[in-house]
């Protein structure tokens, strides 16, 4: 099999399969790849996640954490991205840096730095730079490891996403009653309810907690 990139980045597609020296396929439509997915990617380290899913039979609680900028705290610090995405005025989310130099002619990220500040404003620069927006005390320094930077995404539907399995009807959201295709019990307000999309939720998922 000849694949049009490296086998285990994201995206990659066999181009030709071989069986007994004879191509399997008769009209292949390859794609240009760039360089950096010709590479195997980066494996970040998983110890601390290994861990905690032992720790707590597999299922480590889903908590964030914030951040509490204290006075004189510059802000978060993020190092090791592969890609910044970023939105602009009119609110259209788009890719500021990324690794491939060719696609976006900016440059890639290696040795740059992200600061986020309090106020939301954040800034790029050397990652050596401590001087400026990117100078003073950090309140933590995160290393995303290859990782992206993305704002904050959202959307809006019925659906609420919280299927974990596709096809297990058990992980699935339950289903939303809806007055027009029939009576709504009164135990849920009966048929002059407003239904949305939160009542179809079953709180025993894994993405519930």
């Amino acid at each position: 099999m000849i694949w049009d990139s490296h086998p285990l980045t994201l995206g990659s597609t066999p181009v030709q399969v071989y069986i007994d020296g004879i191509p399997q396929l008769k009209k292949p439509h390859p794609l240009k790849k760039p360089q950096r997915l010709q590479e195997a990617p980066r494996t970040p380290n998983w110890d601390l996640e290994a861990e905690q899913a032992v720790l707590h039979n597999g299922l480590p609680p889903l908590r964030g954490h914030k951040v509490n900028l204290g006075e004189g705290v510059k802000g978060v610090r993020f190092v090791n991205m592969s890609i910044i995405w970023m939105r602009d005025e009119d609110g259209h989310v788009h890719a500021l840096f990324d690794e491939d130099e060719a696609e976006h002619g900016m440059g890639g990220l290696e040795g740059k730095q992200v600061v986020l500040h309090p106020d939301g404003s954040i800034a790029i620069c050397p990652e050596r730079d401590t001087v400026g927006p990117c100078g003073g005390e950090m309140e933590e320094i995160v290393d995303l490891e290859g990782g992206s930077l993305a704002p904050g995404l959202t959307t809006f539907g019925s659906p609420l996403g919280l299927v974990e399995i596709q096809m297990e009807k058990s992980t699935n959201d339950g289903v939303v009653i809806d007055p027009l295709m029939g009576k709504v019990p009164s135990i849920v307000g009966g048929d002059e309810a407003v239904i949305r999309a939160v009542d179809g939720l079953q709180f025993e998922g894994r993405n519930t907690l």
